[in-house]
């Protein structure tokens, strides 16, 4: 397991179990389980917030923006801007996506193996014309790091 207790001073005087199981509460509280899924599936690995409402069950928009939140705080998500959508109506300018650390923690846990199934029960998923506006939208790049923990630079098979 890589060392996940760098991040801060307070975390290298604490237990890495203690680490270990502070990150598991993280990643599996229910709403933020279903943004980090939702994110997986995601042909970019990084969304919109409409795209995470829509993808996120029965939860309120307020509920998945203080999860967001904490993922951010966490350094799991960061926000990606994109500001030349800012001009454009009808599309996201902000979109939810991996750090690096988030992508290391994800491959920690076993996240990655589900990658597969998220992306194909994403893919099947029936969506409203505005999510796939939002899904095609131009988007920033997520550091190359990412990109290859997710093999985006791949072709799709």
């Amino acid at each position: 397991m890589a060392d996940i207790s760098a991040h801060s001073r307070s975390d290298e005087e604490e237990n890495p179990l203690e680490r270990q199981r502070e990150l598991m509460k993280l990643l599996s509280q229910e709403t933020r389980h279903n943004i980090i899924q939702a994110l997986l599936g995601h042909p970019e690995v990084l969304a919109s917030a409409d795209e995470l409402n829509h993808f996120v069950p029965s939860k309120s928009k307020k509920t998945v923006e203080e999860q967001l939140e904490v993922l951010v705080g966490a350094d799991i998500l960061a926000v990606y801007e994109y500001p030349p959508n800012q001009e454009k109506r009808g599309l996201p300018w902000k979109f939810y996506g991996f750090t690096e650390y988030g992508a290391e923690i994800l491959g920690d846990f076993n996240y990655l193996k589900g990658v597969p199934m998220a992306r194909a029960v994403h893919q099947k998923t029936r969506k409203p014309g505005k999510i796939e506006r939002h899904e095609t939208a131009p988007r920033p790049p997520l550091p190359d790091a990412v990109r290859a923990t997710f093999r985006l630079n791949e072709e799709a098979e």
